[in-house]
């Protein structure tokens, strides 16, 4: 059975991830207004590549608070969320967080495990995997 999201369900899963960050909230709301003000489709991937190079920005001007509770966040919806959220959090969000990183001179297998939790580090890990490293 294939399952349609209503998108006020996203938008819950995109309110939760900025929820803890004034910065984050910002961005967000920012980006979505601009992305969306002739009410076009949203592309959910694209959205969550958003939040990925907001959350570089965020590492590169260390706020480790922010991070934190945004990674707790990941860590509840992994937990939670059914497979087709899951999926949008890794391949979106996570894979694109890890995409930026060698653009920026970031170490993505060791510079974000300060804030990973278990399920959040056990799929960061598996993603590192299909990179290739010098």
């Amino acid at each position: 059975m294939t399952r349609t999201y209503i998108i006020n369900q996203i938008d819950a899963v995109f309110d939760l991830l900025v929820s803890d960050s004034s910065y984050l909230k910002k961005k967000w709301s920012k980006y979505y207004n601009t992305e969306y003000k002739d009410n076009c489709e949203r592309l959910l991937y694209f959205d969550m590549m958003a939040i990925s190079a907001f959350i570089i920005k965020l590492f590169q001007k260390k706020k480790s608070k922010a991070l934190q509770s945004f990674f707790d966040k990941v860590e509840i919806i992994l937990n939670d969320a059914d497979s087709e959220v899951k999926n949008l959090i890794l391949a979106g969000l996570i894979e694109g967080i890890q995409q930026i990183c060698p653009y920026k001179k970031i170490d993505m297998r060791y510079e974000f495990d300060t804030w990973l939790s278990p399920l959040t580090k056990k799929h960061w890990d598996k993603l590192t995997g299909f990179y290739k490293f010098d």
